[in-house]
């Protein structure tokens, strides 16, 4: 009888559970780690040092913050190949599994209950780059799937089970939740799109904030215009005065997106200066005719 027609009743389910795997693969994150940052923080040092000894209102030389962007980079590539060689190495070795997965008590299993060589376990640490291009869905699936399976068990075919496995004990089929899959996946994306909107208005608010503090400076300039050159401009903001004698604001949001406004010469309301009406609704004000 095949591994997909036993029934699954009558075996325990070896596999490891969701958080099992979960709690592992934050552990193991963790220590992966570390190699890079004790390379990598000694070299930030100095750089760090140079910018904080710099004297106040001199001009700063490029050369620290070249020096920082170097050891960023490095930092990223050793963390790569740390995190390659940490789990390649350690779910085709002996143990077949990570310190993490270790700890929990699981480890990584082939397709017939094989140890899996670096080749695999290689392909099977690279294809978990294709759950994080898609928010994770890749992990979180695992608990929905057949023999719990995340998308990179999938692709490598592998198992992770439990460790007091043995190379030829079965492995069983569990049940699929393809219903909870699909409406987890549902409320993950409304989630994320909740948030992107949320994101989008609490910016949008910023921008209308800081067209509402320009347009009322703008007002009092425009009502003791004779003094206006003696209210200066800030980091936010700055205002000028065309030949014609309109009075303009210039102003950035959280975005660095600038925004100008202005109160023509003659009249007593402030518009929006832009090419596009849309710009303009952003920021609340009509556009200037």
């Amino acid at each position: 009888m095949s591994q997909d027609n036993m029934d699954v009743t009558t075996l325990t389910p070896p596999y490891g559970g969701f958080w099992r795997r979960f709690w592992a693969l934050l552990l193991d994150s963790f220590i992966a780690s570390i190699p890079p940052a004790v390379i990598c923080i000694p070299l930030l040092m100095l750089p760090v040092a140079q910018i904080g000894a710099a004297p106040e209102g001199q001009e700063l030389s490029l050369r620290p913050f070249i020096m920082l962007l170097a050891v960023y980079v490095l930092w990223c590539v050793l963390s790569c190949i740390c995190m390659w060689l940490y789990f390649a190495l350690l779910e085709s070795g002996k143990h077949q599994a990570t310190w993490g997965k270790r700890l929990l008590g699981i480890k990584v299993v082939g397709c017939q209950g094989e140890r899996i060589s670096f080749a695999r376990a290689t392909g099977r640490y690279f294809s978990k780059m294709l759950s994080y291009m898609i928010c994770y869905i890749g992990f979180i699936m695992m608990p929905f799937t057949n023999r719990k399976c995340a998308l990179h068990d999938m692709i490598a075919g592998t198992y992770v089970v439990k460790s007091s496995f043995k190379e030829g004990d079965p492995l069983p089929p569990t049940p699929r939740h393809i219903g909870w899959l699909i409406t987890t996946i549902i409320l993950l994306a409304a989630g994320y799109i909740g948030l992107i909107a949320l994101a989008i208005a609490a910016d949008r608010q910023q921008a209308k904030t800081a067209a509402r503090a320009a347009a009322a400076q703008l007002y009092a300039i425009h009502n003791d215009n004779e003094n206006w050159p003696e209210l200066p401009g800030t980091e936010e903001m700055d205002f000028f005065q065309d030949e014609k004698d309109s009075l303009y604001a210039s102003f950035q949001d959280n975005d660095g997106d600038e925004y100008l406004l202005s109160i023509p010469a003659g009249e007593n309301s402030v518009c929006c200066v832009a090419e596009s009406e849309s710009e303009c609704v952003y920021i609340g004000f009509p556009r200037c005719r």
